[in-house]
């Protein structure tokens, strides 16, 4: 897991989030929290506590399936800009 992963998780769960995965692919970020519910200013908000806004572009949230089960999960994505 690189830095960017632990701190972004570290922080959502501080934050009483559940995460469920944190991936990185090229300059994609993706992170997934089970709470379905979540609040997308609420994510935004601790996504920019760990990376500046300038460093993120098209942060959306959303909501989906976890894994193809039940359980409805939030998603937030954006690419980062190093």
């Amino acid at each position: 897991m690189t830095e960017l992963q632990t701190e972004l998780r570290e922080t959502f769960e501080a934050n009483g989030y559940d995460v469920a995965e944190v991936s990185v692919n090229r300059d994609r970020v993706r992170i997934v929290v089970l709470e379905g519910d979540a609040s997308a200013d609420d994510l935004e908000a601790l996504t920019h506590e760990v990376l500046d806004p300038e460093e993120t572009l098209g942060l959306n949230v959303t909501t989906e399936t976890i894994d193809g089960q039940d359980v409805v999960g939030t998603v937030v994505s954006f690419r980062r800009r190093e």
